[in-house]
């Protein structure tokens, strides 16, 4: 079956939303509203318009479902809990929507590090086939006590990890050294990774215990899945500051040609307020409190540029932007070791209209498409390329729900001077002059 495209979702929603705006006390038009908004992307504007509909007390199934849905991405995580805890009263036993709500609540148990709560998740025989054995449900389970527990090494906490290697050339992504077990490690950052990622041949020598197994496909095994085990570490020190009791995820990367000894994550980036200096070559955790946002504000000198984001899954992070002019959802990755900042679907190229310009790469299966301009809202590039035919999900257009339309990555970040995640607050930041230098990168090349 077809896809449907982008264009088609936004003729929808210019009818959809007249049909609101005209009779706002309908049910059904808000209803229809709020789904196509968050179909689009506008996540914020979809939250405000079903939430008439998705209270505690609600008992339309859909509506707790959508209501539950937003208020993960925007990282609401009270209401998320209480809205997936609704829908699992009034889901039919053994349902499909049962299921979900089960898995709605072990994410928001895994984003606030509550891994205990897992353990009081009734799930029925019908909920167990669907979240098998290599789910994340089983992970948090067999968890020993609470995960990521912070010790700062001075009231000032704040901690600076070095970016130790070039990282401008095409596949390089920034490189640290910090230490896991208390042996040295060298880890590669990738915000397209979920939990800390160790290789296996430096697992084994620095004694990550393995807890259970998952399967995983991925970019870089070629779409192959693979078997990994998932363990824990004891600490991992990062200067100032250490992590203690941290999931840890086995990889065979360098068996698959792979640098470094594993991946710094979204998880770990997560556990803090997180600015990636490509300018002073260093990556900052600061405390997540109001004394770390104020410090991290007064590092810029003048106002940051600050750009909303949502998150999906356990990892996924999503923002606004454009490509050739046309406003899209970005998935911010900051992993892709690729000369090209960017990784489009087969089907945003059809919307861009630009099917008949492929150019595939030899000797891969990959092709590459020309993008007259590109960049998150605000922070627009000039020409470049984009990739195609990399993304190794069943559905990576409309798997999530919402329309995933392209991949941003290094190759246009490191360009904007730095880039600051705020879960607190689920908004990025870059320098005030980050608008001047997208357009000087000419599309991250």
């Amino acid at each position: 079956m077809k896809s449907i495209l982008r264009g088609e979702v936004e003729a929808r929603l210019s009818s959809i939303e007249s049909a609101f705006l005209s009779t706002p006390e309908n049910d059904g038009n808000r209803r229809a509203y709020a789904d196509i908004l968050y179909k689009a992307g506008l996540m914020k504007q979809a939250n405000e318009v079903i939430a008439p509909l998705a209270g505690i007390d609600a008992v339309d199934i859909d509506d707790v479902r959508l209501g539950a849905s937003l208020a993960y991405l925007l990282g609401d995580y009270p209401k998320a809990e209480a809205l997936f805890g609704r829908r699992k009263e009034i889901a039919p036993p053994g349902s499909d929507a049962r299921s979900a709500a089960l898995e709605g609540l072990a994410l928001t148990y895994y984003q606030t590090n509550r891994y205990e709560q897992a353990k009081d998740l009734d799930l029925s025989k019908a909920d167990k086939k669907a979240h098998n054995d290599d789910s994340l449900v089983t992970f948090m389970k067999s968890f020993p006590g609470a995960p990521y527990r912070l010790k700062w090494a001075s009231s000032e906490k704040t901690a600076r990890l070095p970016i130790i290697n070039d990282f401008a050339p095409a596949g390089a992504l920034p490189l640290v050294r910090l230490k896991v077990n208390g042996r040295a490690v060298e880890l590669i950052l990738d915000t397209g990774g979920d939990r800390l990622y160790i290789d296996e041949r430096v697992a084994r020598r620095i004694g990550i215990r393995t807890l259970a197994t998952r399967k995983a496909k991925y970019a870089y095994t070629g779409g192959k899945t693979v078997k990994e085990p998932l363990g824990v570490a004891a600490s991992v020190e990062m200067d100032a500051v250490t992590l203690e009791n941290v999931p840890v995820i086995v990889a065979r990367w360098t068996a698959l040609g792979l640098t470094g000894d594993g991946v710094i994550t979204t998880q770990i980036l997560k556990q803090f307020l997180t600015t990636v200096d490509y300018d002073r070559r260093e990556i900052i955790f600061r405390e997540r409190s109001e004394a770390g946002r104020q410090e991290m504000l007064d590092s810029f000198a003048g106002d940051p540029v600050r750009l909303p984001f949502w998150m999906a899954a356990t990892h996924l992070m999503f923002t606004r932007g454009r490509i050739n002019g046309r406003t899209l959802n970005y998935f911010v990755d900051s992993g892709l070791a690729m000369s090209m900042p960017l990784v489009v679907t087969d089907e945003t190229v059809e919307d861009l209209g630009l099917s008949d310009r492929k150019t595939k790469i030899e000797g891969t299966p990959y092709f590459w498409v020309p993008i007259d301009s590109l960049g998150m809202e605000g922070l627009q590039s000039g020409a470049t390329q984009a990739l195609g035919n990399i993304l190794v999900e069943k559905d990576s257009y409309w798997g999530l729900g919402f329309l995933a339309d392209a991949l941003i990555s290094h190759q246009y970040l490191r360009h904007l001077g730095s880039w600051t995640i705020d879960f607190d607050a689920m908004s990025y930041y870059f320098p005030p002059d980050a608008p001047e230098r997208a357009k000087r990168s000419s599309g991250g090349r």
